[in-house]
């Protein structure tokens, strides 16, 4: 038990006041990489909780996101209170801010999505063969699985075309987008 004090007592709080860095170099490196990518975006996906809209935004990114064209998705809507959906939708129709609910394993909810994002890119579409998407958000709102259905979707409407071959390696290919 001595020896269990001695322990504990090295693990005291920091007295002197000094800042504690939390935020881990990868996470610094991630962040400024999808700052550098965001840059070249076409459109930016912004995926939300639908449960909590203005919580889940990542505020890293809020000053780029308003300077772009971008969707806020709010996903997971079968888990939101229905009941404040519509608030939400006016909240956002307020700000002037484009959001769209969705339930990411809902299929027909993500072919409505995609057709959104195809009104949001009809110009640069007539220009531009293939188009950068990006997905962004914070963690456990739905990304992954939101693109992921994006792309079987997109692959059964296009399957007789190529894939796109200008797309960053690391990024979902399939004709007319890039999504990453």
């Amino acid at each position: 038990m001595a020896g269990m004090g001695k322990l504990l007592g090295k693990m005291a709080f920091n007295s002197s006041g000094g800042a504690i860095n939390w935020f881990p170099g990868h996470m610094a490196a991630a962040t400024r990489a999808i700052r550098e990518r965001l840059k070249l975006a076409d459109l930016v996906v912004e995926v939300r909780d639908a449960r909590i809209p203005l919580s889940s935004a990542n505020g890293d990114f809020q000053d780029i996101l308003s300077q772009k064209k971008r969707i806020i998705i709010l996903n997971k809507r079968d888990l939101a209170n229905s009941n404040i959906v519509n608030k939400w939708t006016g909240h956002f129709d307020n700000h002037k801010q484009l959001c769209y609910f969705t339930n990411a394993h809902s299929k027909h909810n993500v072919r409505e999505l995609l057709s959104h994002v195809e009104t949001q890119l009809r110009d640069a579409i007539s220009r531009h063969p293939t188009l950068l998407v990006i997905v962004v958000g914070i963690p456990n709102v739905g990304k992954s699985a939101l693109i992921n259905s994006m792309y079987q979707i997109s692959r059964m409407r296009f399957a007789g075309e190529a894939e796109a071959s200008d797309c960053w390696p690391f990024a979902r290919r399939y004709p007319r987008y890039c999504w990453l």
